[in-house]
């Protein structure tokens, strides 16, 4: 489970103000002055309920011995008891292991968000009454999460190794559901039987007091938990109480981010505390410390984090702030089970025991083997190694009668719960795609079967599907003549819905094996691509002043970079994906031929984004630089960027789009230097012809005068091209798409929408501006911006892509963003509908990931790659949100922190998003086809260079 940041701050904040207070309690800890550490009252209570007094003197007292864990007392002198009490003795008795054994039965592992049998993420949570378990706000913030989320019970290990078979159970949040951010914490219902009809009961629960007392300061706690999603664990015993705040506890654990919701206990196993949140250790520059010493990076996971102190939410404040939510009758019936009287109880753990628990094949028998230095080592199933004192005993003890041989278990719990089972056939999902895929993937047509959702009018609902991918999609007539047999609407109560490949499954189709590299299917690591830095790399924020001029595509984009390069004196350097618009050849033409220039050097990509539609007219590369070099001679030099999952140069696109001039100013973009993304138009001047905004792409252009940063740039461009001179000229060719002419006419809904042309905004003041480039810095500036967002955060990028398995950067990025939704921020995501197959996956992956649908629109031609967060800070570049590039390709971008150009570029963003963007993907057409062969798209078809597609990647 990723920690929540909003939490993170609350706790550090908190934390920081505390520290005097903090090192005042350590300090008497350390001198072993521990019934000074809290206040006088919180002590008596303490003492109180477990039956002790002290005189004047210190002196300790037995008055009436509380009941509850009452072996790890009786019959002890009061100097030794108190010690106990206190946790000044490690001793403790075996019925300390024994009771803890029946409280670690109430413990489960949360799925987080479960879609297409993956969670977003785990957590723990812990049951308090016969239906009702406790977890954090952050694990299940609403009714929605938890109603896909479950709670698995009896995920353990064994003492032999291997993993007790888990017990899922749904959340009913119709029933019973609270949460409250500021107290961090989720009470929730939980479903009466299992999937595979357990009953819940078996695993018992904890009773709540809201009593005093319960835990002092300098008290050792105990956690139980299931650290990012691993089997269930304790932290026994290694966990200091430090100091109590008005609602919150500060503690030091080795407590894991999985183990968010855990149950914080005192040594008699009643719950004090909800873990929720954290303090990192930092260096000496401020950032999180990982285990190491070394700087914490994004990269090691958060469970390489060294945390300094941990917090959790005082359970009796939990108890009054929800006792004072509740609506109904009963919900107050079903809140009042759990909590214990006020006087003593035995257990507060209720339930039975841990052979019932599992209603699996039996348990074996508690024992111990004792080792020659008297510890003993019970499993329980838990392992659990404790030093309980003593003299050494003899070899094994039994604490229990001689039980038969448990019958086996499976070795480990299935991969992923499955989702709710179909009414109409008591079969799983899962179990519905097999049978699915073993009869209908056999046909003729049928290219994948897969679960997925039903698309109602074009939007995604929240209703299982089958989708089965057949070639081509045909009419029941077109089916009839062909002699196919028409697909069923359903099947095994699950709707089935029909679509065309994605371009990826029509490309792998046609060519096989060898374009898996091409479409960035090889995912390479940073030790096989060659790239390295320049000397002395810079990229280093810049605050200062200088001109910028941000402006857009269609809008202003040409006349802006026109004059850019118009303006040029002695040099041009290039670093370019794409470069074929004739235009932008005659205006670099231009430039090189004036007096007293000397040099232009490109780097480009191998390859050519040429077509019919917008660059019917546009040139290949190898095209351009021959004309390049006829115009130039000698002051034209280029190096094709060596592109590879293996000794490339980078990993499958070299995506900058960069042109630095004369050293002191410089146009960065997310657009290439095509057609498409740079028409020969000045739309301003035509402010009521709407047809530039459905035909040409929407980009996002920064022109920067500043020396400084220009140099930096530069110094990164040539560094690129001294690294590739000589390379090839050509790439592998795959075919181009064959795409539906209308899919480049606006709908009647665009066509009756309003929309607007943006003028440039153009100041020169100061700005504090961060140079971003991947494979560089991209990917922990990024993090960091989606990480500060507090109230707003858009993303307008042609690529959101959902993370697989193996894609860890973008992951990390996406489960960041995920987060600030949850937590409450208005997200919101705008992403390029390149084709509906395509779209369609994405969305459906996206929902299963754990996004709210409603906050993620499509745009036809979206080519921005934009971030605006709180409308202060806004980046602009060319990095698609996928794993290369975020990771591994080349890509420029910058990151500024200015509220005045954060709110131009969130203006539009909230132009497009009302205007141009949609939630409906049936705007774009099927029917999109690889071409066979060069030559003139066939009639009501446009040629799209497969490079289209290939940026997205």
């Amino acid at each position: 489970m990723l920690i929540d940041n909003y939490q993170l701050q609350q706790t550090q904040k908190r934390f920081d103000e505390r520290t005097a207070q903090r090192k005042r309690n350590e300090r008497l800890i350390e001198e072993h002055r521990p019934l000074e550490v809290d206040t006088p009252e919180r002590v008596q209570q303490f003492l109180k309920r477990r039956g002790l007094t002290l005189s004047a003197d210190g002196t300790p007292t037995v008055e009436a011995l509380s009941t509850v864990m009452a072996g790890e007392t009786a019959g002890l002198p009061p100097e030794i008891a108190l010690e106990r009490q206190i946790g000044a003795s490690d001793l403790m008795g075996v019925a300390f292991l024994a009771e803890g054994l029946r409280v670690a039965n109430t413990i489960a592992r949360i799925w987080i968000s479960v879609r297409d049998s993956r969670p977003a993420g785990y957590a723990t949570g812990f049951m308090v009454s016969p239906r009702l378990l406790i977890t954090n706000h952050h694990v299940l913030g609403d009714p929605i999460v938890a109603r896909n989320s479950l709670a698995e019970f009896n995920y353990e290990r064994r003492g032999d190794g291997t993993i007790t078979q888990g017990v899922n159970f749904t959340f009913d949040p119709d029933k019973f559901f609270y949460a409250d951010r500021d107290l961090d914490y989720a009470c929730v219902a939980v479903g009466a039987r299992s999937r595979d009809g357990r009953d819940l009961s078996t695993y018992g629960y904890n009773l709540l007091s809201e009593d005093e007392g319960k835990a002092i300061a300098a008290q050792w706690a105990n956690i139980i938990q299931h650290p990012s999603g691993e089997p269930k664990q304790l932290s026994l015993r290694e966990n200091q109480i430090v100091d109590v705040l008005p609602q919150f506890l500060h503690y030091k654990t080795d407590t894991a981010p999985g183990s968010s919701g855990a149950p914080v206990f005192n040594d008699r196993w009643e719950i004090v505390a909800l873990h929720h949140s954290g303090v990192y250790a930092k260096t000496a520059d401020g950032r999180p410390m990982a285990v190491d010493g070394q700087p914490w990076q994004s990269w090691m996971g958060e469970d390489r984090i060294k945390w300094e102190a941990n917090e959790g939410v005082r359970i009796s404040r939990l108890i009054q702030h929800l006792r004072d939510q509740l609506r109904t009758d009963a919900h107050r019936t079903l809140f009042n089970e759990m909590l214990a009287p006020s006087q003593d109880v035995v257990p507060l753990v209720i339930g039975s025991p841990r052979e019932a628990a599992t209603q699996a094949p039996p348990q074996a028998a508690m024992t111990a083997t004792v080792a020659e230095d008297g510890s003993a080592t019970w499993t329980i199933p838990l392992t659990v190694t404790v030093n309980v004192g003593g003299k050494p005993a003899a070899p094994s003890i039994a604490a229990a009668p001689p039980a038969a041989a448990p019958s086996p278990l499976p070795a480990a719990p299935p991969e992923a719960p499955t989702p709710p089972t179909p009414a109409t056939t008591g079969k799983s999902p899962n179990e519905v795609l097999a049978a699915a895929r073993a009869e209908l993937g056999q046909r003729g047509n049928v290219m994948s079967v897969r679960l997925g959702y039903v698309f109602d009018k074009g939007r995604i609902t929240s209703e299982r599907a089958l989708v089965v991918t057949v070639r081509k999609k045909m009419s029941n007539a077109d089916l009839r003549v062909a002699g196919v047999e028409e697909l069923p609407a359903s099947y095994g109560g699950l709707k089935v819905q029909v679509s065309d490949p994605t371009i990826e499954e029509l490309i792998l189709a046609d060519q096989g094996v060898p374009a898996r590299e091409a479409l960035a299917l090889n995912l390479p690591s940073v030790e096989e691509i060659t790239y390295t830095p320049p000397p002395s790399p810079g990229l280093q924020r810049v605050k200062a002043s200088m001109t910028v001029n941000a402006h857009l595509s269609p809008d202003a984009g040409w006349t802006q970079l026109s004059a850019f390069l118009d303006g040029t004196k002695k040099t041009l350097t290039v670093g370019m994906y794409d470069f074929g618009a004739p235009h932008i050849v005659d205006a670099v033409k231009n430039a090189g031929t004036v007096r007293g220039f000397k040099e232009m050097l490109l780097t480009i990509q191998p390859g050519q984004s040429v077509g019919s539609g917008t660059k019917a007219n546009d040139l290949k590369d190898k095209e351009v630089v021959d004309e390049l070099e006829a115009a130039l001679g000698d002051k034209f030099k280029v190096a094709w960027v060596k592109i590879g999952a293996v000794n490339g140069w980078v990993a499958s696109s070299y995506h900058i789009k960069v042109a630095v001039r004369d050293k002191s100013s410089f146009w960065l973009s997310s657009g290439n230097w095509q057609s498409s993304n740079q028409p020969p138009a000045n739309p301003l001047a035509l402010p009521w012809k709407r047809s530039w905004l459905s035909e040409y792409n929407r980009e996002w252009h920064a022109i920067v005068d500043h020396p400084g940063l220009a140099a930096d740039f530069e110094k990164y461009l040539r560094n690129d091209y001294d690294h590739n001179i000589g390379g090839a000229e050509e790439a592998m060719i795959l075919p181009d798409l064959l795409m539906p002419a209308e899919m480049f006419m606006p709908t009647a809904t665009e066509r009756a929408a309003a929309f607007k042309y943006f003028e440039p905004l153009i100041e020169t003041r100061e700005f504090d501006v961060q140079p971003l480039l991947t494979p560089d810095n991209y990917h922990e500036h990024v993090l960091s911006l989606i990480e500060s967002a507090q109230e707003e955060l858009l993303i307008q990028n042609q690529t959101f892509n959902t993370p697989k398995p193996n894609h860890a950067k973008l992951r990390e990025l996406m489960s960041a963003v995920l987060d600030k939704q949850r937590a409450g921020v208005n997200v919101r995501v705008i992403f390029r509908l390149l084709m509906k197959a395509d779209a369609r996956k994405n969305l459906e992956a996206l929902q299963d990931f754990g996004f709210d649908m409603s906050a993620i629109r499509v745009q036809r031609n979206c080519h921005t790659k934009g971030i605006v967060v709180d409308r202060q800070r806004v980046m602009i570049g060319s990095q698609n949100w996928s794993e290369q590039g975020v990771s591994l390709n080349r890509d420029a971008s910058l990151l500024f922190e200015d509220e005045k150009l954060a709110n131009y570029f969130a203006n539009v963003f909230e132009h497009d998003w009302a205007n141009l963007a949609t939630d409906d993907i049936d705007s774009a057409p099927s029917g999109v086809e690889l071409a066979t062969a060069e030559g003139a798209a066939p009639r009501g078809m446009v040629k799209v260079s497969i490079e289209e597609y290939l940026e997205t990647l």
